[in-house]
């Protein structure tokens, strides 16, 4: 088991564009619920724990989940943004020690492989707070990574905020995290919802961090296909197309 890491994962939405009554992390992939795909993951990286972050229909998930071992349930009786639903679980966390990977009930292909790697280079290195990034050929909106010319993070631009230059980089955030405990609670009590929606993003935690002089590294994946979000039921089809589990 490793100790220092807990996993929290977000699955509260409710998938207004799945065009269904169903939980969207529960709608299925290829015969198997998308959260299942995350947990599988999750499960393999032998975290401390596992919390999952539940709102809409919480019953079914729960339900779903009650098998599983090491698995905590909060919830999050508003959808007021992921900053919001991480928050929730300040209450079970904030005296705990070690590092926290968030992760999304939606987004089905990351693996095990691919993050174990980054979070030993993020407990060795002591940091406060490491993104994942991934490039795509049209980031259309997703918010860019903005570096400076020795690669070091600048900060994350959302593509309405983009000037020209901004809208042609390719590198974007999908919003993958890890964190330390407890500084995660300190950056997210002080984020705000002074934006259109009035919701609370994990994206602002990273100018918190920095303007607090934290310790942050932006790590670029290989593959962008494990960071897809499914946000649509054509979205769902077109990864059962061309995508093999």
């Amino acid at each position: 088991m490793n100790k220092e890491l807990r996993i929290v994962i977000l699955a509260a939405g409710k998938g207004t564009r799945m065009n269904s009554d169903l939980p969207k992390v529960l709608h299925k992939l290829n015969g198997k619920p998308l959260l299942d795909y995350v947990l599988d993951e999750s499960e393999l990286l032998n975290p401390r724990e596992i919390i999952l972050v539940v709102g809409f229909k919480k019953g079914n998930v729960i339900s779903h989940t009650k098998n599983r071992i090491n698995l905590k349930n909060v919830t999050q009786m508003e959808q007021l943004g992921t900053g919001h639903a991480v928050l929730q679980t300040e209450e079970f966390l904030k005296d705990k020690k070690g590092h926290i990977l968030i992760l999304y009930g939606d987004v089905p292909n990351i693996k095990a492989s691919t993050l174990k790697p980054i979070i030993d280079d993020h407990v060795k290195n002591n940091r406060d707070l490491t993104l994942i990034t991934a490039e795509i050929d049209n980031p259309t909106g997703y918010g860019r990574i903005i570096r400076d010319k020795n690669g070091r993070l600048l900060k994350i631009v959302e593509e309405k905020d983009c000037n020209e230059i901004e809208k042609k980089i390719k590198e974007w955030n999908p919003g993958i995290y890890i964190f330390k405990i407890p500084k995660v609670f300190e950056i997210l009590n002080s984020i705000n919802a002074n934006n259109a929606s009035k919701e609370y993003y994990l994206t602002d935690s990273i100018g918190l961090a920095q303007q607090s002089n934290m310790k942050i590294k932006a790590i670029k994946i290989a593959n962008s296909d494990e960071v897809l979000g499914i946000n649509t039921a054509g979205q769902l089809e077109e990864l059962e197309s061309w995508i093999t589990f």
